[in-house]
């Protein structure tokens, strides 16, 4: 696939966040490249700089393994797609990362359990493959 030339938005986005976490962790776009392993390459250093330009669409498990290259910051995957510059969700997020765990499970305590986010299933009214709908009665 040919290069991108102008960066997508969101890209964009994802790639100055991987180059502040990177910058911070005091690591050169090669050593990210070699990853969290020793003799574990997720990319190469071309590679890393068109993530941090926003010329390329990294897969979640190039994020991933990013996150886990950046060893000392206690960087997750939604560290690299979340802004907290974003809306106020996002900062919360972000100011969470410092909270020690037990005023974390204070709150969680405090404000009840996660709300589960699995898509409810709807219940069908006929037969998709035929389109039959059921009879009267």
């Amino acid at each position: 696939m040919p290069r991108r030339v102008r960066p997508k938005k969101l890209f964009l986005t994802i790639g100055e966040r991987v180059k502040t976490f990177r910058l911070a962790a005091g690591l050169t776009q090669e050593e990210v490249a070699e990853g969290h392993a020793p003799g574990e390459s997720l990319a190469n250093k071309g590679h890393i700089s068109s993530i941090e330009h926003g010329l390329a669409n990294p897969t979640v498990e190039t994020l991933q393994r990013i996150a886990e290259a950046l060893e000392g910051l206690d960087v997750e995957l939604v560290d690299l797609v979340v802004s907290p510059d974003e809306s106020p969700r996002h900062a919360v997020i972000a100011l969470s990362r410092t909270l020690p765990d037990e005023v974390l499970e204070e709150i969680l305590a405090k404000y009840g359990p996660l709300p589960d986010l699995a898509p409810r299933k709807r219940k069908r009214t006929h037969h998709r493959a035929s389109g039959a709908r059921p009879k009267a009665r």
